[in-house]
């Protein structure tokens, strides 16, 4: 990384620097998950769940077969939505696949997990190993925020797990 002159803002650094470890893509990818309903609408979200983003791939679980239909229809409108909102190649298919669709419980329940304030899905060492690596980091709000992406990231990644790794014709 090139050192300029005059001092730098922390946020240009930090841009730098999750861009050359390749975390800049996992923030916008993870952001458009958790943007999911705003993206595809409330009737859409009501019948889908969205699982992961892998190799700019979205798999998303669709509670119907008529409902898998339609979205089989509109997905390029859906990926064109992606794309505008969080930068072209986030997502370049979506795969959907039949399944339960759980929803999540309430507005309350969601601001507790972005304050950090529920138990992550994860087992104890892992969020232990997480937070044995964000130790470093000083200030508390940065800390919070990379502790969210890490669990996320991991959550995402075990999730990756469930889903089978060939492609739906």
């Amino acid at each position: 990384m090139k050192r300029d002159a005059f001092p730098s803002r922390v946020g240009s650094v930090l841009e730098r620097v999750f861009k050359n470890l390749g975390v800049d893509k996992k923030i916008r990818q993870l952001k458009a998950l958790s943007q999911w309903r705003e993206v595809v609408g409330e009737k859409i979200n009501l019948h889908t769940r969205p699982l992961a983003i892998r190799k700019r791939s979205l798999f998303v679980l669709v509670d119907s077969s008529p409902w898998l239909a339609q979205l089989s229809y509109i997905k390029h409108d859906i990926i064109s939505e992606f794309n505008r909102r969080y930068g072209e190649g986030v997502v370049e298919n979506i795969y959907f696949r039949l399944g339960e669709v759980k929803k999540a419980k309430s507005g309350k329940t969601r601001a507790l997990i972005k304050e950090g304030k529920t138990t992550p899905r994860l087992p104890k060492r892992e969020v232990e190993k997480i937070e044995g690596i964000l130790e470093t980091v000083k200030d508390t709000s940065l800390s919070q925020v990379l502790r969210r992406i890490l669990i996320k990231d991991r959550e995402s990644s075990k999730e990756r797990e469930e889903i089978p790794h060939h492609s739906p014709e």
